[in-house]
């Protein structure tokens, strides 16, 4: 019997069974390795089991393979030619149609090729890689070809922002200053920024014309003064100047600085093995060496910043002009704005004052900043004052946010204040300083009537110190000359201050106290009777000092200056009043009297006349041009009027309407004591009191007495000699 594996061998299949087991892809239909049939044995090959065993993915994937085989196979020969020959014209079809496609654009591409304009500038297009420069004109005057071809890396260089003088900032809102395109310098060169990373910053001078690169620095900065002219930072960190024409260029400075800046007006900032100085347009040194950072200049001061923020103001041989620091400083031509602790001060460079009251600022954008967006539209300023000068008007602009103010400055104040001592008039007011240098200030006075000054003006006109008043017409001479009115104790000062169209009735002198700031009374005139013979100001001391003065109702009185107070003295009762040596003479209702300085109490009685001198007894007086004399106690000595009468103590002198001089006994009036032929001498001169040569004067020895002539040779002679025999009238 035959064993299991022969039965498998020869195992009969039941076909029909297979074939629904294709169809259920459960089998494949393979034909069986172990097929042993046999030459010329026919039989109908069936493969073993295991071989159509199959996954049923594989299954179903073979299960439609099977379907187009059986479709293709039950195909006749015509209908499968039939069907190759449309296939093969399909792919046909679509293959020419690509193909006329892409010659269609490809030629339509070489007709009208793109213009690729990626950057324009204000003097160059970037295009395909190529910088094409451009003039005034925007026509093309050459071109370069970048090594980097893309818009970011290659392009026509800004100018540095490396300087940090104070001049005006722009910049974007986010900070960044707005850098300025490098120009094209003669027509022909131009420095080219080509870097193969953006944070590279190489510049390349080219040369247009020759097409030619020529050298390679760190940085170009345009001198404003030479459009032909840069300086430029080298590869070895070491500055210059070269100078351009339009065929080549040459170095005007040597590549030898550590630094070069150059602010204006042909003025340059170098430094150089630690010392730091301004230089000019031929490159001479104009400065000592300064030390900190040069931040501005004009043709004789600079304005330095230190390390410690501090501003400072030194002229160009090293001297500190203020002796002082601050917060900022801004050089005008002949003036400079001080800032400290955000108050404004207008100083000359001599340190005279154009304000003294510090103008308060609001913040502290000393340098003026402009901002911009994106698009290079301004969008905002910050800036804490702005200054304009029109002649002698400084006009000053305050910022409070966005908000601002105006005050004026009148610049020929300062430059009168210059010539006063220890006074400065500025802004209405008066201001007193007990130094010449004007530091110390003692107070102010703010003027009812502002002084009118302008460019012509060399002194002050409606506000100013007081001049004394000479109130005296009589015959004793004025020991000195009028002036100016002394500053009192440091505190008391008289001021005139009187309207343009000044008279009588609106002429005003003010009495003031500095150190209170207060007015102690106002008059018409006064007299101190200081006669410093001065239009300058000057300063006494006094404890007990009398002063006569006319009130504004046209009375005249005494006041006292003590060293700390003002006090009345004698009353302001008369309507005329001036001193005579030892008494003031004083006119009230009923006529002239003697008054006792020391306590106002009258010594004679009332004169009708006007009294001109005195002595013990006897007062001499004038009505209708002719002399008298009266009694201290009021009563008539003689009727008889003379020219001119001078007193004396045993007798007086007489000078009738012919000019000859008699001399009189007091109880004996009428006749001359003189021994000449008619008791009279003739005299040569009109001139009776007073300084100079006189007509006559007359020497007292006890009683005896010797009359001298002058002539119109300034001399005297002798005329007369006498004794006085009369009983001694005292």
């Amino acid at each position: 019997m035959p064993n299991k594996e022969e039965q498998d061998k020869t195992k009969v299949y039941n076909f029909d069974e297979l074939d629904r087991a294709k169809e259920e892809n459960q089998i494949y239909e393979m034909k069986s390795p172990q097929d042993t049939t046999m030459p010329g044995e026919i039989i109908e090959e069936r493969p073993d089991m295991d071989f159509f065993m199959k996954p049923p993915e594989e299954q179903a994937k073979n299960k439609k393979k099977n379907k187009i085989k059986e479709w293709w196979k039950k195909r006749n020969k015509k209908q499968k030619i039939l069907i190759i020959t449309g296939v093969l014209f399909f792919l046909i079809a679509i293959a020419v149609g690509v193909f006329f496609l892409v010659k269609n654009l490809t030629k339509e591409e070489e007709i009208t090729p793109p213009v690729d304009v990626i950057v324009e500038e204000e003097n160059y297009r970037y295009e395909n890689g190529n910088l094409i420069f451009l003039n005034e004109n925007k026509e093309s005057i050459g071109t370069y070809t970048c090594k980097n071809q893309n818009e970011e890396l290659c392009f026509v260089s800004f100018y540095s922002t490396e300087d940090n003088f104070d001049i005006e900032k722009k910049v974007y809102e986010n900070g960044t200053p707005i850098k300025t395109r490098a120009s094209i310098i003669a027509n022909n060169y131009v420095f080219i920024n080509d870097n193969p990373r953006k944070e590279d910053t190489l510049l390349t001078l080219y040369n247009i014309k020759e097409q030619k690169e020529e050298d390679v620095y760190q940085l170009v900065k345009k001198i404003s003064s030479n459009e032909n002219s840069v300086i430029l930072k080298n590869t070895d960190g070491k500055y210059g100047i070269l100078n351009f024409t339009e065929t080549e260029s040459a170095t005007k400075w040597e590549f030898k600085f550590d630094y070069l800046g150059y602010i204006e007006n042909n003025v340059y900032v170098s430094k150089e093995n630690g010392r730091t100085m301004l230089m000019d347009e031929t490159g001479k040194t104009i400065s000592k060496a300064i030390g900190g950072s040069i931040k501005n200049a004009n043709p004789s001061y600079i304005k330095v910043m230190q390390d410690t923020g501090a501003y400072e103001v030194y002229n160009y041989n090293g001297q500190n002009t203020f002796n002082d620091t601050f917060d900022y400083v801004e050089l005008m031509d002949d003036y400079a704005v001080l800032i400290k602790e955000n108050k404004m001060y207008l100083k000359f460079y001599d340190k005279n004052k154009l304000n003294e009251e510090g103008i308060p600022l609001f913040n502290k954008e000393y340098v003026k900043t402009s901002i911009y967006d994106e698009e290079n539209k301004l969008k905002e300023t910050k800036e804490s004052f702005r200054i304009e000068e029109n002649n002698n008007t400084i006009t000053l602009t305050i910022f409070n946010g966005t908000e601002s103010s105006t005050q004026t400055i009148n610049k020929a104040e300062g430059i009168v204040s210059k010539t006063l001592k220890n006074i400065n008039y500025l802004d209405g007011k008066l201001y007193i300083y007990k130094d010449s240098n004007k530091t110390e200030l003692i107070g102010t006075y703010t003027c009812a009537n502002k002084n009118n000054i302008n460019g012509n003006s060399s002194t002050l006109n409606n506000c100013k110190l007081a001049t004394d008043s000479i109130f005296e017409d009589n015959d004793y001479e004025i020991p000195g000359t009028p002036g100016v009115i002394p500053v009192f104790n440091e505190r008391f000062i008289f001021i005139s201050d009187n309207p343009d169209l000044v008279n009588e009735s609106n002429k005003t002198i003010v009495l003031y106290d500095l150190k209170k700031s207060s007015n102690l009374g106002k008059y018409t005139a006064v007299n101190t009777y200081s006669y410093t013979g001065t239009e300058e100001i000057t300063f006494s001391t006094t404890n007990n000092l009398q002063v006569l003065a006319k009130n504004q109702s046209g009375k005249f009185g005494v006041i006292k200056i003590g060293a700390g107070e003002i006090a009345g003295h004698i009353g302001f009762n008369y309507s005329e009043m001036e001193s005579l040596r030892d008494y003031y003479v004083a006119k009230d209702a009923n006529g002239y009297l003697l008054i006792n300085k020391s306590n106002g109490a009258s010594i004679t009685s009332a004169i009708p006349y006007k009294i001109r001198n005195y002595n013990d007894k006897y007062v001499k007086v004038i009505n209708n041009g002719n002399y008298y004399i009266y009694k201290n106690n009021g009563g008539q000595l003689s009727t008889k009027g003379f020219k001119y009468i001078e007193l004396y103590d045993k007798f007086y002198a007489g000078v009738d309407a012919n000019n000859q001089l008699g001399l009189y006994e007091y109880d004996k009036p009428t006749d001359s004591i003189l021994k000449t032929e008619n008791g009279l001498v003739p005299l040569s001169l009109n001139k009776y009191h007073g300084n100079g040569t006189l007509a006559f004067k007359i020497n007292v020895t006890g009683n005896n007495y010797e009359v001298l002539v002058g002539n119109g040779s300034n001399m005297y002679e002798s005329k007369a000699t006498g004794v006085v025999e009369t009983k001694d009238e005292r």
